[in-house]
């Protein structure tokens, strides 16, 4: 007897609960989204109203980094969100029911990035002494659908276009402009274009230019006092070496100047830092063997590495 109760009590617990499962009814996560692709910035609407159970609440995670962006309670409701950069997201649905328990759904959007103008700019060329001239080309093209409107160049990195001009075209690739560099320095030269969309977009490139001081110059450089080539001297006497140099500009010092004979004579002197020189050398007893030598002078300012200017002369050794 006490087996067969214990058989007929499950039996009606059975029945009991069969008779109550609408109490617990089924918990589902149904998760839409209006539009699933588009360029950027892209609004979407969700919804969660295909969702089922008895639901409290909701929460949406828009962009997979596992953080809630909205929570709500009506499942009707429409949520919208705008993703304002081109990506893959998965947007997380997760429903709660009146007893805790949760159920999740996802949709993936897909994102592109808008249409865009592309802008570049070259500079040649993009270094050298002062004074540097450098020619600009640029290279243009407008998105799809628009047209390039206005073009402005700064060429010296002070904020003000040198040169800008109204321009209507689709495409470019050509020279744009020309400008003088008369200081040393580094400059950011900068390309700016407008084109016609609604509100205009605009787009920049930039070409960097490093200026450096002029090397040194030798002015003049006479062996005994004269620089017609080829100069003749006499063998066996002294012989009077003169040259003058000067900076290349106000910022640099010279620091050493050489001298060689062409017949293995050679001076070399550091001086104290100075904007010119202005030296006179006698080679004493002079060139001991007829023949045809080349004289030269060299100097070097004080910039790491220095820069260098040198000058040369031909000499016509001759006997008495």
């Amino acid at each position: 007897m006490r087996r067969i109760g214990k058989i007929g009590l499950l039996a009606l617990l059975g029945l009991g609960l069969a008779g109550c499962a609408w109490l617990f009814s089924p918990l589902t996560a149904v998760l839409t989204a209006t539009p699933l692709s588009g360029v950027a910035p892209l609004s979407v609407t969700f919804s969660a109203a295909g969702s089922s159970g008895t639901i409290v609440s909701f929460t949406i995670d828009f962009e997979t980094d596992g953080v809630v962006d909205y929570t709500g309670t009506d499942i009707t409701a429409g949520v919208n969100h705008t993703y304002t950069s081109a990506g893959t997201y998965t947007a997380t649905l997760t429903v709660i029911d009146n007893r805790g328990r949760t159920a999740t759904d996802t949709v993936t959007i897909t994102v592109t990035a808008p249409p865009t103008t592309s802008v570049s700019l070259g500079a040649l060329p993009a270094s050298g002494s002062a004074p540097l001239g450098v020619d600009f080309w640029a290279t243009i093209t407008a998105a799809e659908g628009r047209r390039i409107k206005h073009i402005a160049l700064d060429y010296d990195s002070d904020g003000t276009p040198e040169d800008e001009a109204d321009v209507d075209f689709v495409s470019y690739d050509w020279w744009i402009g020309s400008y003088e560099y008369t200081d040393p320095g580094t400059y950011t030269a900068t390309l700016t274009v407008t084109d016609d969309a609604t509100p205009p977009q605009t787009f920049t490139a930039t070409a960097t230019i490093t200026v450096t001081s002029p090397p040194p110059e030798i002015t003049a450089f006479t062996v005994n006092g004269s620089d017609v080539e080829p100069v003749e001297v006499v063998v066996g006497t002294n012989v009077t070496f003169a040259f003058q140099a000067q900076a290349g500009d106000a910022a640099r010092k010279l620091v050493r100047w050489e001298l060689r004979s062409g017949d293995g004579y050679v001076v070399t002197r550091d001086v104290a830092p100075t904007s010119t020189l202005d030296v006179t050398h006698v080679y004493a007893g002079g060139y001991t063997q007829t023949g045809s030598y080349t004289a030269t002078v060299k100097v070097w300012d004080d910039l790491t590495p220095a820069k260098t200017d040198q000058a040369s002369l031909a000499v016509e050794v001759t006997a008495p």
